[in-house]
Parts: C-alpha cells; structure tokens; sequence
C-alpha cells in the first residue's frame, strides 16, 4: 500500500504541474489571439486618421467624418489625438498619454495605456506635417478593453477551460484505469511468486497480467523452463555422484571389516591394497566432480592471454612418465617450436581441459600406442583449434554424443574410469565460448577437436 501511495501521490503531483503549465501557456496564447486583431484595428484607425489630416486656419484639423467614425462602435470608447512634434495637442483629447517617440513610416506602434484610470490599448503613429515636410506629426487611438475582455472570457471557457477540464478527467480515468488493469494485476501477481514454494518453477499464467505485461511473463516462464531443466540436471547429477561414490566407499568399508577380522597377515595386507585401490578411485571421482563443478561456474576472471602452445608443452610434459611406462608415443604436431598461439580464457581451465583429453587417449589406446596432439590455426578466420588423436577403439557414431554426459560409458568399455572425462572437457569448452567434436582419427581411433571462435584467438 505504501507503495501504491507513493504511485498516486506521484500522478497528482505530475498531473498537478501539467495542469498549471497547460493554464500559463493557454492564458497567454488566447490574450495574444485575442489582441492581435484589436491591435491591428486601432493601427489601422491611426493611420486612417494620418490620411485625414487637413489644414484649418492656422492649425489642423482631422476631417469630421473620420471622427464619426471612431464613435461608430458601442461598446469601446474610442480617443484620438494629433500633436505636434513639440508636444502640442492640435486635436483630439488631452487624455492621451504623450508618446515621445512612435514609428515613422513604419506602421502604428501598439502598447498598453490609461485614460482616466481606466485600461486602454494606444496606437501611436508618426506623420509629415503637411504644413512643413520638415515636421512630424504624432497621431494617436486609444481604445478601451470591453470587447477584448468578453471575447478573452469566452474563449477561456471553450478554448481553455473545456480542454482543462478533459486534461482533468482523462488523467483520472487513466489513474483508475492504472490501478484497476495494472496495479491490482502486478500485485496479484506479486503474490503468487511470493507465495511459491522454492522448488515450484511452473509456468506463471500469461492471462493474470496485463496485456502490456505478457510479453515479460512469457520471458519469465522461459527462465524458469531453463531453471528447472538446470535443476533437474543438478538433482540428476547429485544423484549420479552419489551413486558413483557410494561403490567405492561401500567397498573401501568391506575391505576395511574384513582387514579388521582376517588372522593371515598376507590377507589383511590384500585387504589393505584394496582399501587403498578403493580410495584412490574415490579421490580421483571426487577431484573430478570438483573440477566439473568449477568449470561449469562462470568464469569470475577476466579472461586473459594464454598461450596454447605453452599450455601443450606442460600438460604433455606431466603425461610423458605415464605414456612411457606404457610404451605409449605421446608427441606434438602442428605449429613450429618457439611460436605462440594466444587464445583469451583460463590457463588453469584449459589446461584441465587438455589434460582429460590426453588422460583419455592414454587411458583407452593399447600399450604401444599413439597418441598426437595438434594445433592448427584457420589462415582466414584466425581461429585455433586444439585435437587429440589416439589409436584405442574409437567411439561409435550414434555414442558420440552420450559420452559427453556425466558417468555414461559405453557398453563396450572395459577400461577403469569416472565418465567425467568429456562432460568436463565440454563444459571447459563451452565457457570458453568453443565447440567440441568427435570423429574418426586416421589410425582408426578417436579425434577430438576443440574449435576456439575467432574472438578469443589472438595472433600472435
């Protein structure tokens, strides 16, 4: 409520302000419409008096039937008067302020004035004396404002105060109509998010917002649709793991009950080498899931230059021991020694990365084996791509995709490992903005191939 207050305190307020401007420039526009013509008539009486002009005796006189005229209207009183260029009236009324200084074949200058204390419009307008060219004359018309005033109060109650009035009602109505169609929605709305349990992601119903408001719930329906397919995935994989884990464990404490009860030292310590076995493949499940974990975090660095060619000398270098125990030829191919391919992301991620690929070659190809790591760079693009080629079984086409989910195994694998191998090496992948694929090497085992967008790919 406290907030629906704020609202409409803000609506006055703002309607409030643009009432009153739209009044100002209203009174201004219509006193400057209804002038315009009025100024114009009396410019006009002066300079129809400037013709009128007549010698009489020794001075001058306006003809008569100009003067008729000015007496003509009945609801303005009308002034006129002639001086001399000293001041001097040499006909017409003495109530007519003097003006020193008028225009001169220029048109009739129009300002306000006042006779006997009473508001009036003056028309003042410089002329030869046709008596001396030399000389100029100063006539003048004073009108009164009746006629202006009525016509001004007129148009105020059609032109302004009507419009006003409709300004009025309609910001009313759109207030009303604010908190009927949108406010009251938004709040119900408000209201079954708030009242959610933490785990119900189901769509929002589309028809309890407004219309304007659709658009977004269809977008906040999207989200959640990703959010549960993320939370599914999550339960999934948390179940997986614990699946995963519990073997191990449940074998470790088997070994372990059994050491405990065995009298025959050779048994206790075959019990023992079991419980070891068991732990390492625990630790070794456990660091890989930690490392899933991380490298499906955003990255919160900011990504910086790596040099993949540094990045496959030392992870080839920390696999070198075990590929020569199993008589294995882990090499490198691609661009020259000494040059540097310069990608932007996280060294130790992509290291990670690498590091799987190889562990997979090595884990999978037989013993004396192949195993061939490659860096190539597009001459158009700029982009690299990093591949690992093995000589083991390969994977078959309609698996390639599968083994990139957490714990799968092919049905045909018989070698130790987690399942997280690929999963991990995607998910490093993907926040590097790269893509990964899976194909037949031409010793008949498996490449695989990281392709880095030209974006992140540096030369060098």
């Amino acid at each position: 409520m406290q907030t629906l207050f704020k609202y409409l305190i803000w609506l006055t307020v703002s309607l409030t302000c643009l009432l009153l401007a739209t009044i100002t420039i209203s009174e201004f526009l219509v006193e400057s419409a209804v002038d315009a013509p009025y100024d114009e008539k009396i410019a006009d009486y002066a300079g129809m008096l400037a013709n009128e002009v007549e010698p009489q005796g020794a001075g001058l006189r306006i003809r008569p039937r100009a003067v008729q005229l000015l007496r003509s209207d009945r609801k303005d009183h009308i002034w006129y008067s002639l001086r001399d260029d000293e001041g001097r009236l040499l006909a017409g009324d003495s109530r007519i302020a003097h003006v020193v200084e008028a225009p001169r074949s220029r048109g009739a200058a129009v300002q306000n004035g006042q006779v006997d204390d009473e508001p009036v419009r003056v028309a003042a307008l410089q002329v030869p004396d046709p008596r001396d060219a030399d000389r100029v004359l100063t006539i003048q018309v004073a009108e009164t404002l009746h006629r202006r005033e009525s016509l001004t109060e007129a148009l105020r109650a059609q032109a302004v105060a009507l419009p006003e009035l409709l300004v009025l009602v309609t910001g009313i109505l759109l207030i009303v109509y604010g908190y009927t169609f949108i406010w009251r929605p938004m709040q119900r709305l408000r209201a079954l998010i708030d009242n959610r349990g933490f785990n119900d992601l189901s769509p929002l119903d589309p028809e309890a917002a407004p219309q304007d408001l659709r658009p977004l719930i269809l977008s906040i329906n999207g989200l959640m649709e990703r959010l549960a397919v993320s939370s599914a995935a999550q339960r999934r994989f948390i179940a997986d793991a614990a699946h995963q884990l519990r073997t191990p464990l449940a074998g470790i404490r088997s070994q372990a009950e059994r050491a405990l009860t065995e009298r025959n030292p050779g048994a206790v310590r075959v019990a023992l080498q079991r419980v070891a076995h068991g732990t390492q493949h625990a630790t070794e499940l456990a660091n890989r899931l930690l490392t899933l974990a991380r490298a499906g975090t955003p990255l919160t660095a900011p990504p910086a230059d790596v040099d993949l060619l540094g990045v496959v000398r030392d992870t080839i270098a920390e696999h070198l021991p075990h590929a020569l125990s199993h008589r294995h030829d882990l090499g490198f191919d691609g661009v020259a020694v000494g040059s540097r391919c310069i990608v932007r992301g996280d060294a130790l991620l992509l290291r990670e990365l690498l590091s799987n690929l190889i562990d997979n070659a090595l884990r999978y190809s037989p013993d004396g084996g192949a195993i061939t790591v490659a860096i190539r760079r597009d001459d158009e693009t700029g982009a690299y791509a990093l591949a690992v080629c093995d000589t083991g079984p390969g994977i078959a086409p309609e698996e390639r995709e599968r083994v990139f989910e957490p714990f799968y195994r092919g049905a045909d694998v018989v070698a130790p490992g987690t399942g997280l191998g690929l999963a991990i090496v995607r998910t490093i992948a993907v926040a590097h903005g790269a893509t990964v694929s899976l194909a037949g090497s031409d010793s008949g085992g498996l490449r695989v191939t990281v392709q880095f967008p030209p974006d992140v790919s540096l030369a060098a």
